[in-house]
């Protein structure tokens, strides 16, 4: 057990480092070193999930499995609502490159691997279209939200 433990954390590790090496400078990359920890974090605390109980030494440990699931919930809350707030950051640093400023809302879902990402925006600020396409390209590219789950509206209308 403990094999396949250090097994899934170097995995992991080497994931999250190849990850980082391929993430273009900026503040994407500071949202991709907080997931990575996160990431590893999670790898390292999952076998809590199944593990009943277990000896080392003579020294008898056990976790409820009530115990392990919840402290693995409120670990993966933790994760979605940091993922949430770095994504809506990243979309009010862009507006503001861009030359106008915004207040961003994003929801994150599960993938279909269950991890944490971020699934849609809600944008409000006041912009030109153009500025408002480029922010929509920016965070499709970079967020992976499509268009279709991309909300702007416009203050003062």
């Amino acid at each position: 057990m403990l094999k396949e433990w250090l097994l899934g954390v170097t995995a992991a590790a080497l994931a999250v480092a190849l990850a980082q090496a391929l993430t273009p400078e900026g503040t994407v990359k500071k949202i991709g070193r907080l997931v990575g920890g996160l990431v590893l974090l999670l790898a390292a605390v999952r076998p809590l999930m199944g593990w009943k109980g277990a000896t080392l030494g003579g020294l008898s440990l056990r976790v409820e499995p009530e115990l392990a699931e919840e402290a693995t919930q409120s670990g993966e809350d933790v994760m979605k609502t940091l993922i949430a707030q770095k994504a809506g950051a990243y979309i009010v640093d862009k507006g503001q490159s861009l030359g106008f400023s915004c207040t961003a809302e994003v929801g994150v879902a599960l993938d279909g691997s269950g991890w944490p990402v971020p699934w849609e925006a809600a944008v409000s600020g006041t912009w030109t279209a153009q500025q408002k396409k480029a922010l929509s390209q920016a965070v499709e590219e970079e967020l992976g939200i499509p268009a279709q789950r991309q909300s702007f509206r416009e203050e003062g209308t």
